[in-house]
């Protein structure tokens, strides 16, 4: 470090920022920022661990998008590219389960309903919370385009839940979080 800066590469004088450079002809500097993997789903999906930190864009009002093995860490932002319909499914593996909130709101009147279901009740009886189903045009789902799921799991068997989607109608009795 001379005056300020650090001298990556001086061909001219032999001078170069580790003893294993001998010599460079390019120094390319990598985009700034940071970039998200984008996964564009069409049709029944399984997500893996490798996709993880992923925007999910699911196009298919139908489709079931089954989890990998929840392990801490994992992540997933799943956003409705359209409106879902009544067999729009995410399901946990086997074993795994999930918790959280979930807000649904009208599109067409000024009312809201939530379901909060807590981690000690969801990984107490798994397989009644290792579903999460959308329907846009049911009061209980909800599930319109533009609508974002974030799922992060905080350990290897829960999957934690923070969605809020929109529905035509008066939401009321949430059930997203349900037994598959």
């Amino acid at each position: 470090k001379s005056g300020g800066f650090v001298v990556i590469a001086d061909d001219v004088n032999s001078i170069y920022a580790g003893q294993d450079i001998l010599s460079v002809t390019t120094i390319a500097l990598a985009a700034s920022g940071t970039t998200m993997n984008i996964k564009t789903i069409t049709a029944d999906t399984t997500l893996t661990s490798g996709e993880s930190g992923s925007l999910v864009l699911l196009n298919d009002a139908d489709a079931v998008i089954t989890m990998p093995t929840a392990s801490a860490g994992l992540n997933y932002k799943i956003v409705l590219g359209i409106n879902a319909a009544a067999a729009c499914t995410i399901v946990a593996s086997s074993g795994d389960c999930f918790y959280g909130s979930v807000n649904v709101i009208s599109t067409t009147d000024n009312k809201t309903a939530s379901q909060v279901i807590s981690r000690a009740t969801a990984t107490g009886t798994v397989t009644s919370y290792d579903n999460l189903d959308f329907d846009h045009n049911t009061t209980t789902l909800g599930g319109s385009a533009g609508d974002i799921i974030k799922l992060v799991a905080d350990g290897d068997t829960a999957w934690h839940v923070d969605a809020t989607l929109t529905m035509v109608g008066n939401p009321s009795s949430v059930v997203v979080i349900n037994a598959g």
